[in-house]
């Protein structure tokens, strides 16, 4: 995500580089999130039900240069987590199971899952919100 990376991809994905760095960045933090919830009947914020992924997908590319400025350096990253954040959980680390997959159609799983990742980035410690996939 960082200003440099467009020198190198632009040649590649040229016009299209700001989805580029999110799927780069999509892939990165759902290989990280797998390895510590695992790939089945789980989800969480980087590996989600097709139709919500595709919402997603729709709201970076409707947002474009704004969402990149929002996260064009750690420091701004935090502070949109931040902002994004509801509460200052408790946060303990590895997987925390956030309920099931239909809290997803709810708008306020943004904002508990921001606050678990807020915290867990103040602690120094490494979270993975996730939800079941049981109804």
């Amino acid at each position: 995500m960082s200003p440099t990376s467009a020198a190198f991809l632009t040649p590649v994905f040229g016009s299209k580089v700001l989805q580029a760095r999110y799927q780069g960045v999509l892939e990165a933090a759902r290989r990280v999130h797998d390895e510590h919830i695992g790939v089945g009947r789980a989800f969480h914020p980087f590996r989600l039900p097709e139709v919500t992924e595709q919402r997603l997908f729709d709201a970076v590319q409707s947002a474009g240069q704004g969402l990149t400025d929002t996260i064009a350096s750690p420091d701004a990253a935090r502070a949109t987590l931040q902002e994004l954040a509801s509460m200052a959980p408790e946060v303990k680390p590895g997987p925390a199971l956030m309920g099931t997959v239909d809290l997803l159609e709810e708008p306020g799983w943004v904002a508990e899952a921001a606050s678990l990742y807020s915290a867990a980035f103040s602690a120094g410690i490494q979270c993975f919100p996730y939800f079941t996939g049981a109804r």
